[in-house]
């Protein structure tokens, strides 16, 4: 079933149609409104309450994400498994963000985390060997500028 198609859905439309005949200004006239529109994680801050929502609005889109499983979804991510249904394989995005010793992330046998991190210091010691001018050119004379096109995946 589409999530479309869900209650949870058509309650977050429906509250969505009442929240637009109000306008912000009137809102922010709550004097708890910041403490109950903020949150922060991670050092990340997060502050919803310069937007057009109201702690109903959260409450209908928690309700969503519940009724879509993305705490599941988010735990097969971060698990390694094979949530790309297009391609048959995991989705290994965060892996490029865990710190150097995160414990391991084993996908077919491989640390992808490992593989993340000999990459990135591959790339770094190639860096330092352009900007030091060790690493030179087809001429023998070191590289001057340089362009990078990234293309995504493998």
């Amino acid at each position: 079933m589409s999530i479309s198609n869900t209650p949870e859905w058509a309650a977050l439309v429906a509250h969505v149609a009442e929240i637009e005949k109000t306008h912000l200004r009137e809102l922010l006239q709550d004097a708890g409104r910041c403490a109950a529109l903020t949150a922060s994680c991670e050092g990340l801050f997060l502050d919803y309450s310069r937007q057009r929502v109201t702690a109903a609005t959260m409450d209908h889109l928690h309700a969503l994400a519940a009724r879509a499983g993305l705490a599941d979804r988010i735990r097969a991510m971060a698990t390694g498994e094979r949530i790309n249904v297009t391609e048959g394989r995991a989705v290994l995005h965060a892996a490029l963000r865990a710190p150097r010793g995160a414990p391991p992330l084993v996908v077919d046998g491989a640390d992808v985390h490992a593989q993340v991190h000999a990459v990135r210091d591959r790339i770094a010691a190639f860096a330092e060997r352009v900007r030091s001018g060790t690493h030179v050119g087809v001429t023998g004379k070191p590289l001057t500028n340089v362009v990078s096109i990234g293309i995504g995946g493998r």
